[in-house]
């Protein structure tokens, strides 16, 4: 029963930490566009 139980837990927090690691990627490719004051002419 505690077997079970360990590896339910094991599962659970294996899709958690993908799920946080897929979508810190998403945030961290995200670039916003310059704006025209910045820009080099």
């Amino acid at each position: 029963m505690k077997l079970k139980l360990m590896a339910a837990v094991s599962v659970l927090a294996t899709l958690f930490a993908t799920l946080v690691a897929t979508s810190a990627c998403f945030w961290w490719s995200y670039q916003p566009e310059e704006p025209k004051s910045l820009s080099d002419r």
